[in-house]
């Protein structure tokens, strides 16, 4: 018994072998574009050097407040921030705290119950008028945190935390004026 093979078998084979090819290098390009367009948006790093978003603690910009409210400025695990806006003897004071749901280390004042409110930083025209610098009542006054805060919890997790506050930020380009301000950025780490 003879076997047929008919003629066309040959050119049917290698035809599947460079469809087969062409789609396989077709998306092995597009991974690779995909892969190199990646690394060129997070300047070259690999994913895994950059924070997790649960790591990132942040008021998502500045809070700007009146004389006498207190706003929520964001939380980080179990530790919430707030700004407190306040006029003294006529002249604006801002505070920047922090407030635990467990027991924790809140600024380096050692361990307190859950509950208890921290005042971090305050800033006022007087707190930051200086002999060189002189601030009047009413004028912008203006702290960046130097060095951090650090709140830590009875469980490990720790945040740390750089504020930046203000009072009397005047009105211009298009900005009314605000008696205080105040926001933070920062991680959170266990």
């Amino acid at each position: 018994m003879k076997i047929r093979i008919p003629h066309s078998a040959p050119s049917l084979a290698v035809s599947g072998c460079a469809l087969f090819v062409a789609l396989g290098g077709t998306g092995y390009a597009a991974a690779y574009m995909a892969t190199a367009n990646n690394a060129r948006h997070l300047g070259g790093e690999p994913p895994w050097s950059f924070a997790r978003s649960s790591q990132i603690a942040s008021s998502h910009g500045e809070r700007f407040l009146s004389a006498g409210q207190e706003a929520l400025l964001g939380k980080a695990g179990q530790f919430t921030f707030y700004a407190t806006c306040k006029s003294e003897g006529g002249e604006n004071v801002v505070s920047f705290d922090v407030v635990s749901s467990r027991t924790a280390d809140l600024d380096g004042n050692g361990p307190m119950a859950a509950g208890s409110k921290i005042v971090i930083h305050e800033d006022s025209d007087a707190k930051d008028s200086t002999t060189e610098k002189p601030l009047h009542s009413g004028e912008l006054a203006q702290v960046g945190s130097a060095s951090d805060s650090t709140e830590i919890g009875a469980n490990g997790e720790e945040a740390d935390i750089f504020y930046n506050d203000g009072v009397n930020w005047p009105a211009g380009n298009g900005s009314p004026a605000h008696d205080c301000f105040a926001g933070y950025n920062g991680q959170l780490a266990r």
